[in-house]
Order: C-alpha cells, then sequence, then structure tokens
C-alpha cells in the first residue's frame, strides 16, 4: 500500500501571519494535531508545521496568543514522504525522528496531504 492511499486529505492548513488563537482553534475544529504552514501565494508549498508540541511549547515560554504561527511553529526539517512511498517508509520517518506526523508530497513539492499515527493505526487495523 502506499502513502497516498492511508493519507489524510485534503491537509489542513495555515499561513504564517495567523495568530497563534486562530491556529489553535483549526487544530481544535478539526480534531487535528498538526497545521501545515503554507505560503500566502502557493498553498500547496509547505513551508513549516504548527503542531500540538509547538503550541504547548509556545504556552510553556508565556508566549501571548498573539504571536504568529511563525513565530510559534517549525520552519527547517521538514519530514516529508512521496505519494508513491510505501505507507512503511511513513512509519520509519516518523520512528526514526519521534514525530507523529509526516508530511505526504508529489514528487513536484506540492503538498497532498499528511500521514498521522492515528492514519498509521487504521492502516494496521485494516492489514491484520
Amino acid at each position: 500500500m502506499k502513502c497516498r492511499d492511508i493519507m489524510s486529505h485534503p491537509p489542513i492548513t495555515v499561513t504564517p501571519d495567523k495568530t497563534l488563537e486562530e491556529a489553535t482553534e483549526l487544530l481544535a475544529k478539526h480534531d487535528i494535531g498538526l497545521l501545515v504552514v503554507v505560503e500566502r501565494d502557493n498553498p500547496r508549498r509547505p513551508i513549516g508545521v504548527l503542531s500540538e508540541r509547538d503550541v504547548v511549547r509556545a504556552i510553556a515560554w508565556k508566549a501571548p496568543l498573539t504571536v504568529t504561527v511563525r513565530e510559534a511553529g517549525t520552519f527547517s526539517g521538514l519530514l516529508y514522504v512521496y505519494a508513491d512511498d510505501p505507507v512503511e517508509k511513513a512509519l520509519e520517518t516518523m520512528l526514526k525522528y519521534g514525530v507523529r506526523h509526516v508530511l505526504v508530497l508529489e514528487q513536484n513539492g506540492d503538498l497532498l496531504g499528511v500521514i498521522s499515527m492515528r492514519d498509521l493505526v487504521k492502516y494496521c487495523k485494516l492489514s491484520i
């Protein structure tokens, strides 16, 4: 099975100029643990992520909810797999880096979806 077969699609995205408050509202509304940060002019180009861990870290550092996603998110070392990679590649990446999400990209780098641990658990249940 390929990554495209189990990914969550479409990914929930946010632009870097949004506030932490706006971003956390999106996380809660969609019951997800990761927002993909995209360029305002190109919503298919991922430039970062804002995870639940990023939000907790910002709150622990007493950041006001008015800080931007650019200030609170992660913008280097984005972890991803390609849509046609086997599902096992997503699991290996998550385990290697100790994360709960990976981006799913087209070969040209465009954002296609996200795979979460929740998606992998569903996949494992189907495979048994």
